[in-house]
């Protein structure tokens, strides 16, 4: 699962931040966060891609406590990230194709037309 969220996460400040969120096989979750005005783009990207963008957000920062523990979650996630790719390509297929039998119901017949 791939979340994205515009929130104010630093109780500190009143600044909004998006939030890019990936559950990981291990229930664990990975994430990062951009200012208002850097919004990731993340639709329709796959896991592996989504996880590639938080490693780099990861290292944008000069001063990060928790970089290490993040490290070592990107590195299981990247051991993990075809599987995850399968899964959620696997999940959009089955969306999609239920929204295409969703759509076909709206269809009307076209009578041939004449030549």
């Amino acid at each position: 699962m791939i979340i994205k969220q515009l929130g104010r996460y630093n109780f500190a400040g009143s600044d909004k931040e998006w939030s890019v969120q990936i559950r990981l096989p291990d229930g664990k979750w990975l994430s990062e966060m951009w200012p208002e005005d850097k919004e990731p783009d993340i639709e329709g990207l796959p896991p592996s891609e989504v996880i590639e963008l938080i490693a780099t957000r990861l290292e944008e920062w000069w001063i990060c406590t928790g970089r290490e523990e993040k490290r070592e979650r990107i590195a299981y996630a990247r051991s993990v990230a075809a599987q995850m790719d399968h899964d959620w390509a696997s999940a959009e297929i089955a969306r999609l194709e239920k929204r295409i039998a969703s759509l076909r119901d709206h269809l009307i017949e076209q009578p041939e037309q004449a030549a």
